[in-house]
């Protein structure tokens, strides 16, 4: 069960932030990257097998698994898969022949691997119909907008045949039905927020993959730096997360999660209220309007806390889901094992510019992050966790620590 109810199935980039894990999780049963990214930072083989670099980073040759086939029976030919990555990249020179693939471009691609390995770059098209044709361990049987998706085991899958023979997902439905369901045995794989009960032992949870974080957009009339200041400083992580997140997660001044980068306790968290106090002294601010996501249950008990905070340093934060709003409490995924992926990836979600990384450092990471936090035109609250439960008859469930569903791996057992 999913609380997505998509009225179609999107490729990512097009789908919106707050649906990212449902594209993922969809998409990774449907189809395949070149390579994939353990959470360690590794690049592992997926479609391709084997890869190399050239010219400093400037051109890359990837073998591809020989004979895999799209879901329509046609060839996964390094021809099929050069014309939609080529399609996906103006700036990438992308060529195919037989099993051989390059891809080259007039600069060093440092982060190519971990970028082919993100959801918005996998072998993906669509049929006639419309329906994506992946190479993926399973295929679409049936879609019903918003309602419900049945994937069909994919025969010849390049990976071997899933042991499962199909996968109903119900779409729409919220976590509280889900739990109510999974309960009930009615079915077998939820999504779980990581601080609900064990499940009798079924809950599995991530390493700290998604941010929530306060934006402020360009047109926000909180244009005054020292207002931002003061409100990154009045913010009050501790409480919000032991008690509203019942401990989940950690608090963070960081876009991206210590188990990334090793530097995130740098950014200090603590609240001061005095000094925010000092920082507006002798200045008029405007009253600012606060939205959140409806869709999250836990967002508006947040997005008032953070209200009753700034009162306390002096700011005045109406929250409300209604108007322009000044700023925002978001949530995002950090789609990435590798920082810097997932530090341009989090710019593009939040929508600031891309972040200016001139080396393999971790200083260069450093610096890059430091540049876009300063001015707090963002404000990371929490590093999250996401968590999800299978049933006592699902067998092999060990979810990726990055939050990605390994369901091709699981098998069930007979009533």
């Amino acid at each position: 069960m999913m609380q997505a109810a998509p009225n179609a199935l999107a490729i990512p980039p097009n789908e919106a932030p707050t649906e990212y894990w449902d594209s993922a999780r969809i998409l990774a049963l449907l189809t395949d990257n070149l390579v994939e990214i353990d959470a360690a930072d590794r690049p592992q083989p997926a479609l391709a097998s084997a890869w190399q670099s050239e010219m400093n980073g400037k051109r890359w040759q990837f073998t591809l698994r020989h004979g895999a086939k799209f879901h329509d029976g046609s060839a996964a030919s390094a021809a099929a898969v050069a014309k939609i990555l080529g399609e996906l990249h103006s700036g990438w020179i992308v060529r195919g022949a037989g099993d051989s693939l390059t891809i080259e471009s007039d600069s060093p691609m440092p982060s190519l691997l971990a970028e082919l390995a993100l959801p918005r770059n996998a072998i993906l098209k669509r049929n006639p119909d419309g329906i994506l044709i992946g190479t993926g361990p399973f295929r679409v049987a049936e879609f019903q907008p918003g309602r419900l998706l049945k994937l069909a085991a994919n025969e010849e899958s390049w990976a071997g045949r899933p042991f499962v023979d199909g996968i109903e997902i119900d779409l729409g439905r919220s976590l509280r039905d889900q739990a109510i369901a999974f309960e009930l045995g009615k079915t077998d794989v939820i999504e779980a927020p990581p601080q609900a009960a064990s499940n009798g032992g079924r809950l599995r949870t991530s390493l700290p993959v998604e941010l929530m974080a306060l934006v402020f957009p360009a047109n926000s009339r909180a244009q005054d730096v020292r207002l931002r200041d003061a409100l990154a400083l009045a913010i009050n992580r501790k409480p919000i997360q032991s008690g509203l997140l019942r401990g989940a997660g950690e608090p963070t001044a960081a876009i991206l999660p210590n188990w990334m980068t090793g530097y995130s306790a740098v950014f200090p968290v603590q609240a001061d209220v005095t000094r925010a106090r000092t920082v507006l002294a002798d200045s008029r601010q405007p009253a600012l309007t606060l939205s959140y996501d409806p869709r999250d249950p836990q967002a508006q008990l947040i997005a008032d806390r953070i209200a009753l905070n700034a009162r306390e340093a002096g700011i005045t934060v109406q929250v409300s889901l209604s108007g322009t709003a000044d700023f925002s409490l978001v949530r995002i995924v950090l789609p990435s094992p590798d920082p810097a992926t997932s530090l341009r990836e989090a710019a593009r979600e939040l929508g600031v510019p891309q972040p200016l990384i001139h080396g393999n450092a971790v200083d260069d990471l450093y610096a890059a992050e430091r540049a876009l936090l300063d001015g707090h035109t963002i404000i990371p609250l929490f590093h999250l966790p996401v968590g999800s439960a299978a049933g006592a008859r699902a067998h092999a469930w060990e979810p990726a620590r990055t939050g990605d569903w390994n369901i091709p791996d699981v098998w069930l057992e007979a009533p």
